[in-house]
């Protein structure tokens, strides 16, 4: 028989402490982690199923196969091959192929390369049986859009690759600087297509066109405005305040409305995603598909007043990634768009306040301030 020894006590279950990050994580924390985990999961569950019913392709980015200059010949291997205006108008003079047009109808018919094939790269459902009316899949084509800076031309080529084309060059200098070439161009509109420059559906929903420039201005300083005010209350010790409990559903709102034109157009905010000159090729279908998802989950349920610890947490933190891949392509003074609410153009210095003032209306949602009665 073992005794045990005085002033000593014998180790047992009581006397064990959970190690780790997770095991010493609070029940709120970890609840908090799994609706994040779930929300995100939900939205990317159905992005993806409605892009494979009609979306984009998610494998492939947008690399660059080769790039050829003028003097050199031609590659023949199947696949995206990237010309400058010399290489261009070498395709041009020899006639082995169909040049194809990837702008919008309107600039086609203000001006284009001879013979050209309008094919516009956010409409194809009307453009595409015209090009494979004028070329078959194993025609050499060659596209371009407006310039150096326009990445149109690199996405139909992505498209037209789907479809089934072997060889694609791409015009790197494009329209411009084909013009700055002195090489010929032609004018005048191609065959008759949908009228607009957006299917019916993008269309509805892009609230650029919509909604007049002048207005986006102020809206965008009253958004601001607002958050500024929240954040006053919050500081003032005012945590329940109506004007904060709006603050988050003006956020949920907006965001839903921000996410139903890329979910028209996934082609097109991709085009954005790429223009930030970021995220990898390769990331960059795949987040076109899955975060206007996120972006909807979360504003809908702030909407509703559901899970709004969380939900504000998340958009919180993307509209800190906005803020910060807008500042930085501000100091690399790179063009780009923000893909925000429609195919129009904003001022980077005007998303900036626009996201800052959400980021402050997120507030009392990151802190779990508003209303007791029901937390996340």
């Amino acid at each position: 028989m073992f005794l045990p020894v005085p002033g000593k006590r014998r180790p047992g279950p009581s006397a064990e402490r959970p190690t780790g990050v997770w095991a010493n994580m609070s029940s709120e924390r970890k609840l908090f982690f799994f609706q994040a985990v779930g929300i995100i999961a939900a939205a990317a569950l159905a992005g993806l199923a409605a892009n494979f019913v009609s979306g984009i392709p998610l494998a492939g980015g947008l690399e660059e196969v080769r790039q050829v200059h003028q003097g050199q010949d031609l590659p023949e291997s199947p696949g995206i091959h990237y010309l400058d205006t010399g290489a261009a108008g070498f395709f041009y003079r020899s006639g082995r192929g169909v040049i194809v047009d990837a702008r919008p109808p309107a600039e086609y018919a203000r001006g284009h390369l001879p013979a050209a094939v309008s094919c516009f790269v956010y409409d194809l459902d009307d453009y595409l049986p015209g090009l494979l009316a004028a070329a078959g899949f194993e025609t050499p084509l060659m596209l371009y859009c407006n310039g150096e800076d326009c990445e149109d031309s690199r996405f139909l080529a992505e498209a037209l690759r789907e479809v089934g084309y072997r060889l694609i060059y791409v015009c790197l200098g494009g329209y411009d600087g084909w013009l700055e070439a002195g090489l010929p161009v032609e004018a005048g509109a191609g065959p008759e297509k949908a009228p607009g420059e957006h299917p019916a559906a993008t269309a509805a929903v892009d609230f650029t066109a919509l909604v007049p420039e002048s207005a986006w201005l102020g809206i965008d300083l009253l958004i601001l405005v607002y958050g500024l005010a929240v954040s006053f209350l919050l500081v003032r010790g005012r945590k329940e305040s109506p004007l904060a409990a709006a603050g988050l559903k003006l956020v949920g709102v907006l965001f839903v409305a921000a996410s139903l034109h890329k979910i028209a157009s996934p082609l097109e905010f991709a085009r954005v995603i790429h223009n930030y000159r970021i995220l990898p090729g390769v990331l960059v279908n795949p987040a076109a598909v899955i975060m206007p998802w996120v972006e909807l989950s979360c504003g809908v349920l702030l909407v509703l007043g559901r899970m709004r610890h969380v939900s504000a947490s998340l958009l919180a933190g993307m509209i800190g990634i906005f803020i910060l891949a807008v500042g930085f392509n501000l100091a690399r003074g790179l063009d780009f768009d923000c893909g925000c609410f429609g195919a129009g153009h904003t001022p980077p210095w005007q998303i900036l306040l626009r996201d800052a003032g959400l980021l402050l209306c997120c507030l009392p949602g990151l802190q779990g301030m508003v209303g007791k009665a029901r937390k996340a």
